[in-house]
């Protein structure tokens, strides 16, 4: 899952990229959260190994796990927390709902794809 979260890091940047040229700081804002999630991905590959190496009682794939799921509890109040902002209910549902539904979704397929390697 690598792969795909550097394709997904490098998509959410050039959307908020041309968000932001176009004026919309506040949807860059509540576009920052996707990001969390796959980048912990990412920093998880290159940090498990060397974590790795100090603890005995956690291998590199239970290190990348916890980056995950670590991030999906912040990605979860972040999403919460910008929600907030949203004056009316059903923007606010939809964004809740699809945001959060996204890196619950992700967060699960790269769980699920480390699983076996335990």
């Amino acid at each position: 899952m690598f792969t795909e979260s550097l394709i997904l890091s490098v998509l959410v940047l050039t959307m908020c990229y041309f968000t932001l040229r176009s004026g919309g700081r506040g949807t860059v804002v509540a576009l920052l959260p996707l990001l969390i999630v796959p980048g912990s991905n990412i920093l998880a590959h290159g940090l498990a190994p060397q974590l790795d190496k100090l603890s005995q009682a956690l291998s590199a794939n239970h290190w990348r796990i916890l980056f995950v799921l670590g991030a999906l509890v912040v990605t979860m109040g972040l999403v919460g927390g910008i929600s907030r902002n949203i004056k009316r209910k059903g923007p606010r549902r939809a964004y809740l709902f699809v945001f959060g539904g996204f890196s619950f979704l992700f967060s699960f397929l790269i769980l699920a794809s480390a699983l076996p390697h335990l």
